[in-house]
């Protein structure tokens, strides 16, 4: 149908749109504002009938009075439908275009922030690159030094080398130039010699025709021919062979080793030394060849040969403690040799001129060395007798009531003199012996002789050490002022990082060499008096709420645990500690090896080297008195007990073997001594008595046991440790280190023998290095007992750094921190009876081997492991 349109009149002036109809919005808009003047004016009562004749003309544009009046408009079309319609379009329009706008601005800020995330990004890439670019740089850097330094360490060992070689080579030459010229020498000595002697046979000859017969048979007895000499010499030989049995002398004792920690077969020293001594007989016979007749040196026989008499005496007089008679023996050889010396001086003059041009020339002089290395001998067998006889007379059993008033400081000083005459000697005998030719000497003993001149530099090399570090031990018997220190007894049977666990302890007070004060106590005595609230390391809270002395050697490094013990004594109200002196079980074994077995009568055992620990932890754990409650009363009763039989023991070896128990107790790390003073303690650890964790350049392994309620099961556990390092293609190295554990308990008597063994192990390697895997390890979390922040619990800075640092793996659980410039791999270990468990580590090491071109040779980097034992630890291998 087509649409009616309502054309406007001539003259009307309502608003038409652009096809020239009505503009019905505008008409709207003008209608409302004219509606509402109307409604101002229009009365009350009115205004409902006026509204809508006036809404009527509104509608149609013109005034009416009629509803009637006609309205052409579309037979559907509504006027109202139509404005509401036009209304909704305009408020939906309003509507969408409300949300396009908010939508926009959505999207915008989207926008925004997707492009602030990405410049973040972005920014945050380039930081990144740029710092790795930098950290690249500086390893390349940090390489490149190390691999300049290895070049110049390697140039430097190799030219070192090339110079020994070089050297080396110089004196073979000249050696064999020696040789060579020493033969022709003798060649021509010889070839003049036999002229000379047939030149006065002739002449000989041409005499005996004009002296009557029997004078010339005289003249003939008188001189000796070649042949005699021999047959003298042999006999000689055999007489003193005979004469000194090497069975009934005993030199090597007197200069034992074992006085000083170093221990060889001293039976083959002996008859080396006699060895030495009979070939002074061989090389004063050559005197003979000068034909100055036989009495000067029968003479010089006699002497050495009374000389050699004393020295046998005097050995056995040491061996009964007769030191008087020793030291009159020793005296009286010294007289002796020093006259034979005479006797050679007094014709060595005369002798060496006219024996220049005999082959056996060198044993003239090998005889002369031997004599004065016989008075040098006699010197030093007579200052170490009294360095025995002090020792003797300090245990004697008529000076026991004198043994208070004995200062040990003084005792030490008196020592170290005599060892100062004997080095003095012993290094002049050297002097003598390396003058001695080898090939002077019978066949028979040059063997012996090898031997003497291998083994004498030990013992002067360990007199010297002795003497170098003397200071060390006057200190620590208060040489330089009163010292107090703190012994800790710690038990390997359940394995702590320094040793074990400290049971017991004890307090020294030493004032220039007199002992003022030295008692022995339960570790758990002074524990009670502890005021201050520690917290302890996270793994030590899984038994001890609070830490304590007994508890103090956590970690590795001995001088910073003897640190924490000091400190610990100090906070239950002892004195300040000058030094910590630690031991185990494990000396009381070898001590008890020396004295044979000590009986107790009061706990009704009797203690020996086998039974020691096993009897022992039995009394403390279980056999003890409940009332007195005082379980380690018997190791303070066995201390008096044990250093008795040691001071009064009728063996004088006795002491040299508890000398060597002590020396093997530093050494194997079952003794561990700290000072407080850093001079000290630098003494210390350069002789490694410290158990300090050592420094590495290149690779390094540690693994440390902390038996943490695995009671005492460390006794009967088996630990073997195998390292496998595995070289890159890049010079990286891999290292893998397997460990296994074997528990051997279960089936004892003893029920602490057959629990599981709880082991916190900790694995030191080269700082840096990168865990790769591990296997066999324990995954638990150690949470706080108490809230130690809320009880006013202090924490200790070493602990505290290190629980801090502390990184957990999330695939393995492996605690990885640093301490004393290592890296520490720390996993729990369980154990069960009868048992094995293996836990094995694979780690990248934060250095690589390079390639080397060194004199224009390719050479490969050098690799090195440092291997340290576990101070206190038995059972590994």
């Amino acid at each position: 149908m087509p649409k009616k349109r309502i054309i406007p009149q001539m003259f009307d002036v309502r608003p038409v749109d652009e096809t020239g109809d009505l503009d019905w919005k505008k008409i709207t808009s003008v209608g409302v504002c004219e509606k509402q003047k109307n409604k101002e004016k229009t009365a009350p009562n009115q205004q409902s009938q006026e509204n809508e004749y006036s809404t009527r003309a509104y509608y149609l544009g013109i005034g009416l009075e009629s509803k009637s009046v006609p309205v052409f408009h579309e037979q559907f079309f509504s006027i109202n439908n139509t404005f509401t319609e036009d209304t909704q379009k305009e408020n939906s329009l309003i509507k969408v275009e409300e949300k396009l706008s908010e939508q926009e601005q959505k999207n915008k800020h989207r926008e925004f922030q997707q492009q602030f995330q990405f410049e973040k990004e972005k920014t945050n890439r380039l930081e990144r690159e740029r710092f790795e670019k930098d950290l690249l740089e500086k390893r390349k850097l940090a390489d490149l030094k190390r691999q300049q330094g290895i070049e110049s360490e390697f140039r430097k060992k190799r030219q070192e080398q090339e110079r020994i070689l070089n050297d080396k080579l110089e004196q073979q030459r000249l050696k064999a130039a020696t040789i060579l010229a020493e033969n022709e020498k003798r060649k021509m000595e010889k070839a003049l010699w036999l002229e000379m002697e047939a030149r006065s046979h002739r002449e000989e000859q041409l005499t005996s025709e004009h002296i009557p017969k029997k004078e010339g048979f005289k003249m003939k007895k008188n001189k000796r021919t070649l042949t005699d000499i021999f047959a003298f010499l042999k006999s000689t030989k055999a007489k003193k062979t005979k004469f000194f049995d090497q069975e009934t002398f005993r030199f090597g004792s007197l200069f034992s080793l074992d006085y000083f920690g170093v221990h060889f077969a001293w039976k083959k020293f002996v008859p080396a030394f006699v060895g030495i001594l009979l070939f002074v007989s061989l090389g004063i016979g050559g005197l003979s060849f000068a034909g100055k007749g036989v009495g000067s040196t029968g003479r010089v026989l006699g002497v050495s040969q009374n000389g050699y008499a004393n020295l046998v005496a005097a050995v056995e007089e040491m061996k009964v403690q007769n030191f008087e008679e020793s030291a009159e023996q020793f005296s009286q050889a010294f007289e002796n040799f020093s006259q034979a010396s005479e006797y050679l001086d007094e014709l060595g003059g005369r002798m060496l001129d006219g024996a220049r041009f005999v082959p056996f020339a060198s044993k003239v002089s090998s005889g002369r060395n031997a004599v004065e290395a016989g008075r040098h001998f006699s010197v030093a067998g007579g200052s170490i007798n009294n360095v025995i006889r002090i020792f003797a007379e300090l245990k004697n059993d008529k000076n026991k009531n004198l043994q208070r008033e004995v200062s040990l400081l003084e005792i030490f000083k008196d020592a170290e003199h005599n060892i100062v005459i004997a080095k003095k000697e012993l290094d002049e005998a050297q002097k003598n012996i390396d003058l001695i030719s080898i090939d002077d000497l019978p066949e028979d003993k040059q063997q012996n002789f090898l031997m003497l001149k291998e083994k004498l530099p030990q013992l002067t090399s360990m007199m010297e050490m002795f003497l170098n570090n003397n200071h060390i031990f006057v200190d620590l018997l208060g040489g330089n002022g009163p010292r107090k220190y703190l012994f800790l007894f710690q038990n390997n049977s359940e394995m702590r990082a320094t040793g074990g666990f400290i049971g017991s302890y004890g307090l020294l007070d030493i004032s220039d060499g007199h002992i003022k004060k030295f008692f022995i106590d339960g570790i758990f005595n002074p524990d009670g008096q502890l005021k201050d609230k520690v917290v302890p390391p996270a793994p030590i809270q899984k038994i001890s709420a609070a830490w304590s002395l007994h508890d103090s050697n956590w970690f590795a490094d001995f001088p910073v645990s003897a640190q924490k013990a000091i400190q610990f004594y100090e906070k239950t109200g002892g004195p300040t500690a000058d030094g910590v002196i630690s031991f185990t079980p494990t000396l009381m074994q070898k001590l008890l090896k020396i004295t044979g077995p000590i009986e107790m009568k009061e706990y009704g055992i009797i203690l020996d080297c086998e039974n020691f620990v096993e009897l022992t932890q039995y009394k403390v754990e279980v056999d003890y008195d409940k009332q007195d409650n005082r379980p380690k009363k018997i190791l303070s009763d066995l201390a008096p007990l044990l250093l008795e039989k040691l001071l009064n023991a009728e063996n004088p070896e006795s002491l040299i073997k508890t000398a060597q128990a002590f020396m093997e107790g530093l050494n194997e790390k079952h003794i561990l001594l700290y000072s407080q003073d850093k001079e000290l303690e630098n003494i210390i650890s350069s002789q490694g008595w410290s158990g300090e964790i050592l420094p590495a350049s290149r690779d390094y392994l540690s693994v440390i046991n902390t038996n943490i309620n695995g009671f005492k099961t460390d006794s009967v556990v088996e630990e073997n440790i195998e390292h496998t390092a595995e070289i890159q293609s890049d010079g990286s190295v891999v290292d893998t280190v397997k460990i296994s554990r074997r528990h051997n308990g279960g089936n004892s008597q003893y029920e602490w023998l057959n629990k599981v063994n709880a082991d916190y192990m900790r694995i030191y390697v080269p700082k840096g290095s990168s865990l790769i895997e591990v296997s066999g390890q324990t995954r638990e979390i150690n949470n706080p007992p108490l809230d130690y922040d809320s009880l006013g619990f202090k924490r200790d800075l070493e602990v505290q750094k290190e629980e801090k640092s502390i990184n957990i793996d999330k695939n393995s659980g492996t605690r990885i921190y640093e301490e004393n410039e290592k890296t520490v791999f720390a996993n729990w270990v369980y154990v069960s009876p009868q048992e094995t468990v293996t836990i094995t580590y694979k780690y990248l090491l934060p250095f690589r081997l390079f390639q080397l071109n060194v004199n224009n040779s390719k050479q490969v980097d050098s690799y090195s492991l440092i291997v340290q034992k576990q101070s206190g630890s038995v059972g590994s291998s």
